[in-house]
């Protein structure tokens, strides 16, 4: 029988093994329908035969492969799992993610070596968000490696659809509007083709790792797609919602477990595949977990709601949910769950609604929910067998308090920066479309510049506020004047993924900022490099300086002084007591911003806890339990230094002796976002952009506003008399102080 093998159009080279599929794909969806018998547990055949190699379809899924040179367990389970694959001999081999343990070179290419190299043409992946969260390079190495942000491949009479959800040094996943245009495109451009697709992030009921999930969803509304293969949860999991079977798969890293995808469109069997010892990847234990019936129909789902009203009395969410037809079906509705940054509940509260003709009613209570942009499940489970249908639409809960709101072109991702220009403040921000604007106090727009990459990291106020440095993934450093116009360009010569720091040394302002493993040290009156240092590991926070040492944190679990004229090393001092170079970067200062205490006493912070250290040498003088690493902290008008924690609480410490003085909670996770300091307030906005005033003298904690149904993960700032954050859908918030 003629091979249905996809011919490769590229020799296969090292660089290109992994990424063979055109570049001009797009992106993923989900849908399928299940063949009689399957179902939530392992059908009765436990042990079925190899599959025969006649198979119409013949395909292999695996994920979470977590490739790392130092881990040889991780490495042994890896390569018996492809050593069976290639055995296997499939069409197609489709990998959900997680291909590295954080995304470094050195590991795509152990994870290249455990592929036997016939089968390395048919290997296709889509990075996880191991590849994204400690990437320090803007995304390049992923695309060296992995390819596009979206690809299709036409194989065995399927279009295998591999999207990218992962969002740039972050955990949760988000669809971009670009993406969503693509997906589609390749849903429409399938004709009859049944769409698998794969991607890394699973969705569905209770999950909250893709943060615009809904989004999503309404672009397959009437165009389902037949099977979605995920990972991530390290847990075989299945799951059906809005007409499409998703499979999450086991991970190879802890189990070494991969899948057998054969049959036909019209009965697909997955077969899971265990090796139970990695030294004998002969010995197999195969054990089927679902039938799939991947043919789906291109018309509207006459069970999903064909709209959803809600009122709200600040108490009670009235809802009214409207089918298409009389569909006997239960119907109940439940709050979007706000405290959940990339994971998932599986404990929703649902509340049934009452049928009325076609209309189904009810209220959900709502009384804990603050001002602002809410949001709320609906849940259908119909008697005909084919699956929950969930539907989240968003309502607004009383006055929201904003002043005024911009969109921009892409996602907010750095802080804006404050500038004077002839008398009045300018409010200057950049999105990851490369464009920044500078904005009013009105919310009017100024003016608008463009730059080389996107703009993933803070802007810098320089200059004494006349300019802003704006770094680009690129690899430049632009120069800003207050009215737009040009002041200079510094180019790192490599991806530029850090937010940059400033100072003076020798009473030259400097601009401090990482590419990589590069420390640039760039006098601004010049544009040029006083020096440049390398770090034994990539550095994406802020450095900072005292005047006579640079000191910042780096990706080896360490805080590093350099000679503020020089560059030369000078201490280094470990912040985190893990070991292995994963484990080291991601639980060290990697990403933090170093902060000169008034007494010289220079703070670091790792994932567990803060330093205050000496900066002649390094040595510990405090040090303060929690993750305080990704909100910046700040120092009041006496003195008194305020943190936040990635459990949401703003603690008072002094900076003297790290003595705590006062600790107030919010109510949910702050992240990166951070909070504001104006006087005795502390303005926190949370992951999901719950803004809360927080004052310091009393503890009182009021919720002002929910900003947005987006992420905020964008550092905001005090302007004029508002509040400013952004949020990675590209909105600028603008909220009046209190």
């Amino acid at each position: 029988m003629p091979s249905s093998r996809p011919a490769s159009s590229l020799p296969l080279r090292r660089r290109t093994a992994l990424a063979t599929l055109p570049a001009a794909g797009l992106l993923g969806g989900t849908a399928a329908h299940a063949a009689p018998g399957a179902g939530a547990g392992p059908s009765a055949s436990a042990s079925p035969s190899a599959p025969s190699a006649e198979s119409p379809i013949r395909l292999a899924y695996l994920a979470d492969t977590h490739a790392d040179p130092e881990n040889q367990v991780n490495m042994a389970r890896m390569r018996a799992a492809f050593s069976a694959i290639d055995a296997f001999d499939p069409h197609l081999v489709l990998h959900g993610g997680d291909v590295t343990e954080y995304g470094t070179a050195p590991e795509f290419e152990a994870f290249e070596s455990a592929i036997p190299e016939g089968l390395r043409e048919r290997v296709m992946t889509v990075p996880g968000n191991h590849e994204t969260r400690w990437d320090a390079s803007a995304g390049a190495l992923r695309e060296e490696w992995i390819g596009k942000e979206v690809r299709h491949q036409d194989v065995d009479g399927l279009r295998i659809i591999l999207a990218d959800t992962t969002f740039h040094q972050q955990e949760v996943a988000w669809w971009s509007r670009g993406a969503l245009e693509e997906l589609a495109d390749a849903v429409d451009g399938a004709g009859e083709r049944p769409c698998v697709l794969v991607t890394h992030f699973p969705m569905g009921e209770g999950f909250y790792y893709v943060a615009n999930q809904q989004d999503f969803e309404d672009v397959l509304a009437a165009r389902p797609i037949a099977l979605h293969l995920t990972g991530h949860t390290h847990r075989e999991l299945r799951t059906r919602v809005n007409r499409r079977d998703q499979l999450e798969a086991a991970a190879v890293k802890t189990t070494g477990a991969y899948y057998e995808l054969t049959g036909t469109i019209e009965d697909l069997r997955a077969v899971r595949v265990d090796i139970p010892d990695p030294a004998d990847p002969t010995a197999l234990e195969r054990t089927e977990v679902a039938r799939y019936d991947l043919r789906t129909a291109r018309r509207t789902d006459r069970v999903l709601p064909r709209r959803v009203d809600t009122s709200d009395d600040g108490e009670d969410v009235a809802l009214e949910v409207t089918l298409l037809g009389d569909v006997p079906a239960q119907v109940e509705a439940a709050l979007y769950d706000t405290a959940v940054y990339a994971g998932r509940n599986e404990k929703l509260v649902w509340t049934p609604l009452e049928r009325r003709r076609q209309a189904f009613v009810g209220a959900v209570d709502g009384a804990a929910l603050a001002p602002g942009r809410q949001r709320v499940h609906v849940r259908v489970r119909p008697e005909d067998g084919s699956g929950t249908r969930l539907l989240t639409t968003a309502f607004e809960r009383r006055e929201r308090g904003i002043a005024w709101e911009v969109q921009l072109d892409g996602a907010v991702q750095g802080a804006p920066a404050v500038l004077a220009a002839d008398g009045e403040e300018l409010l200057v921000i950049g999105d990851a479309s490369g464009r920044v604007t500078a904005l009013g106090t009105d919310g009017s727009t100024r003016w608008t510049a463009q730059v080389d990459g996107e703009i993933r990291h803070d802007l810098l106020a320089v200059d004494g506020g006349a300019a802003v440095a704006v770094p680009d993934t690129a690899g430049a450093l632009h120069v800003l004047e207050a009215d737009g116009s040009p002041r200079l360009r510094y180019d790192t010569g490599a991806p530029l993924a850090a937010d940059p720091g400033s100072g003076t040394i020798d009473d030259r302002e400097v601009l401090l900022v990482c590419a990589g493993t590069t420390l640039h040290a760039v006098a601004l009156a010049i544009g040029e490099a006083l020096w440049t240092a390398e770090l034994p590991a990539a550095s994406m926070g802020a450095p900072a300086t005292d005047g006579e040492r640079v000191v910042l944190g780096a990706g080896d679990g360490a805080a590093h002084a350099l000679d503020a004229r020089t560059g030369e090393h000078l201490w280094r001092t470990s912040i985190t007591t893990r070991e292995g170079s994963y484990q080291r970067f991601i639980y060290g200062p990697w990403n933090d911003a170093v902060t000169v205490l008034p007494d010289g006493g220079v703070l670091v912070s790792g994932i567990s806890d803060s330093w205050c250290v000496d900066p002649a040498d390094g040595s510990e003088r405090w040090r303060v339990a929690g993750s305080f690493q990704y909100a910046r902290e700040a120092l009041t008008e006496d003195g008194t230094l305020v943190m936040a924690n990635e459990a949401g609480e703003i603690v008072q410490i002094d900076p003297a002796d790290g003595a705590e003085l006062a600790r107030h909670a919010t109510a949910e996770r702050v992240l990166d976002e951070g909070f504001v300091l104006v006087g005795g307030t502390v303005y926190a906005a949370s992951h999901s952009g719950l803004l809360s005033a927080v004052d310091l003298a009393s503890g009182e904690v009021e919720q002002l506003v929910r900003l947005s149904d987006a992420p905020v993960l964008a550092r905001g700032v005090a302007f004029g008399e508002l509040i400013v954050f952004g949020d990675i859908a590209g909105a600028v918030h603008a909220v009046a102080q209190v």
